[in-house]
Order: C-alpha cells, then sequence, then structure tokens
C-alpha cells in the first residue's frame, strides 16, 4: 500500500476512531486502525469485541492511491504522531513489517500489525432501513439515555429500547424506578423490538456532521448497523426480553398539575442541596388546595428548605409525594416545552411528566417510601 492524503482529514477521522478502538484486550489486533485503500477511497475501521466503526475517505481531490493495499497499526501511536504532522502525509507500507509515514522533511517509521489477523466485519444484510435526519435521533437519545440501569443485574435494561412499526420509532429506557420514552416519525416499514446498547448510543451522540443528515439504521440477527455519510457504527445489540412497558404507564389519574417546567426545575434544583446527604436524593411534593405545590427537603446535618409555587390543578389535592429529587431534575431537563403537566394518582403510585404540546415524550417517576 502506498499513498498520499490530506493529513487534516485522516487525522479527525483517526481521532474518532482511537475512541473505540480496544486499549486493553485479550486480543492485541484490535488496540489497531485498519486503513484499506482502493477504488478511489481510503477506509479506516477501528473497534473492539462489542463495536466498530468505519469511516470513508474518498480520494479525489484529497490525495492519490498510489498502490492498493491494506495495513493495521496501533490506533494510539497513529493518532499522536498525526496531531503532530504539519501538512499532505504519504503512507508507504512497502516493507514487510513496518509503515512509513512521512509529511514535507518528517520521516517516521511504525511497526505493523498483522492484518490478517483482524476481523472480518460482516457482510451486513437486512431486510429494512429506517431513515431520519441525525439531529432527531440524537435529540431522542438525549430524552431516554439518562433513564437506562447503571447496573448489570438485568442487562437487558443497561440499554434503550427502539420498537419500529411503520413510520414511527420509539425509543424507550427504564431501570425499573423511572422511565423515559420518546417517539419519533421516520421512514419505516417494519415491525421489530431491538435493544441497542449505551455506548453504541454515546458514539451516535459523538458523530460530527450535520443535524440535517440523513442516517439510515438496520439490523440483522443480533447486530445494528448506524450509517452517516461517510461514517458507518457496527454494534451487538443486548439480547433479552425488555419489559412490557404498556402495563407501567397508568392511563387514570386522580390529579393532573400544570406547572412552569423551568420554575419546577429550578426549585426542586434548590430542594436538592438540602437531600444530597441522603442516599435518594428524597424530595416531597405536596399538593395545596389546588393553587400550589410546596417543595420540601430536610436534612438532619444540614437543615431544611421549604418553597410554595403557583400551579393549576385539576382533580384531586391535599396529598403529597416523595421522589428521588436527582431523577426529577433529569426528567425535567429531557422536556424542552416550557409548560408540562405532572399527573399523579396518589403517594406511593408513579407520576407521569408530559409536554402540554408534544405529546411524542413521556417520564414516569415511581415515589420513594417517607420514613
Amino acid at each position: 500500500m502506498n499513498l498520499i492524503v490530506d493529513h487534516s482529514i485522516v487525522s479527525t477521522a483517526v481521532s474518532d476512531l482511537q475512541k473505540v478502538c480496544a486499549t486493553k484486550s485479550v486480543i492485541p489486533i484490535l488496540s489497531g486502525i485498519k486503513i484499506e485503500a482502493e477504488k478511489g477511497a481510503i477506509k479506516l475501521t477501528g473497534g473492539n469485541s462489542e463495536m466498530f466503526m468505519e469511516k470513508m475517505i474518498p480520494i479525489e481531490g484529497n490525495g492519490e492511491i498510489i498502490e492498493e493495499g491494506s495495513i493495521v497499526v496501533v490506533a494510539k501511536y497513529l493518532n499522536e504522531l498525526l496531531k503532530k504532522f504539519p501538512g499532505k502525509i504519504q503512507l508507504n507500507a512497502s516493507e514487510k513489517s513496518t509503515v512509513i509515514i512521512k509529511s514535507g522533511d518528517i520521516t517516521t517509521k511504525l511497526n505493523r500489525l498483522h492484518v490478517e489477523q483482524y476481523p472480518k466485519l460482516p457482510a451486513f444484510q437486512s431486510s429494512y432501513n429506517v431513515k431520519m435526519t441525525l439531529g432527531d435521533l440524537k435529540e431522542a437519545i438525549k430524552q431516554t439515555l439518562f433513564a437506562v440501569s447503571k447496573s448489570d443485574s438485568k442487562p437487558v435494561l443497561t440499554g434503550v429500547q427502539f420498537v419500529f412499526q411503520k413510520g414511527k420509532l420509539i425509543l424507550t429506557a427504564t431501570d425499573s424506578n423511572r422511565l423515559s420514552r420518546k417517539m419519533l416519525q421516520v421512514h419505516s416499514e417494519h415491525m421489530e423490538s431491538i435493544v441497542v446498547p449505551d455506548y453504541c448510543l454515546n458514539e451516535i451522540l459523538n458523530i460530527k456532521e450535520a443535524d440535517a443528515s440523513v442516517i439510515e439504521i438496520a439490523h440483522d440477527r443480533n447486530l445494528i448497523a448506524i450509517k452517516v455519510n461517510n461514517t458507518t457504527l457496527l454494534s451487538v445489540l443486548i439480547e433479552g426480553h425488555y419489559p412490557d412497558i404498556r402495563a407501567l404507564i397508568p392511563n387514570e389519574f386522580i390529579s393532573r398539575v400544570k406547572v412552569n417546567r423551568k420554575k419546577l426545575l429550578a426549585g426542586v434544583e434548590r430542594a436538592c442541596i438540602f437531600s444530597g446527604s441522603s442516599k435518594h436524593n428524597d424530595v416531597n411534593l405536596r399538593l395545596c388546595d389546588g393553587d400550589s405545590i410546596k417543595i420540601t427537603s430536610i436534612s438532619t446535618e444540614i437543615g431544611m428548605i421549604e418553597e410554595y409555587q403557583k400551579v393549576h390543578t385539576e382533580g384531586e389535592t391535599n396529598f403529597s409525594i416523595t421522589l428521588d429529587g436527582r431523577y426529577l431534575i433529569e426528567a425535567l431537563k429531557g422536556i424542552k416545552e416550557e409548560e408540562i403537566t405532572m399527573q399523579f394518582n396518589g403517594n406511593m403510585k408513579p407520576i407521569v411528566l408530559k409536554s402540554e404540546n408534544n405529546p411524542s415524550y413521556l417520564q414516569l417517576i415511581s415515589p420513594r417510601r417517607a420514613h
């Protein structure tokens, strides 16, 4: 392999790939980035035992492929070198065990790994594709990912459920104590349910493409492929039965409270200063006479806070509920609209938070037993 390419393009791609390469692995080859030069483009691949990323760099206008071929070099050292090179670079792999990298008057040699040991990624065959904008998917991920379980005791809950329906994609995350659900309008003709790992979703958030870029999603057996322009992300899926959330979301409520999201968020954040010494950041909400809500938190070590906010209530009043303040803060930050509705079913039943004008997004939080 022998090629000349613009330094800035390769450096950016290598930097992105190094983040997904295995740093400590029983498979040493996965510490490397595979570089392939063929058919007018350079393909760079990096990954670990669970996820791979591919970057295609069209060579026209960016350089020249003198000789086709493929090599694997350690991602960490390649990334550090490229950051410090000044201009166009030449990669020449004519020597058997090294690759010569030149930039102007600078010449370096990097040891090569055995390219034949690099895993062959599966030829992706999928019966359907889902299309949407990258910006819409990123926003949906941000509104749900925080609610996944941080415990491995139930692995299926550490990912986000993607339910594909005709013209819809529903993302759901839950850790059994709270739930976040977002529905998107997409181009899809398929009915399917999969669970996508959190690390894959975090990499989607890191993709540096315009929000208006079209993203394609496909899956086949236990794999998901996400393609945006010249970047492809391939990840294993989480196996297991995701809980039927339809049974978790109540359809009837004894009380509905309309409130300003920013104002309530600020009040709960203040209350959490006093609840931080408790394991679950207990914050108490009490409905008072139909026109106000009292936010209270008490700490034997710090003190207490009590705050009243004006609200509009429909249904039963004069009852209280204790919630994990951190959960409530994350739920309120996930909602973008300013006017929200909090729906109650008593002091020991989950509350539901919705936007007044956007029914596609829902948050559910289970109460804490007050002591």
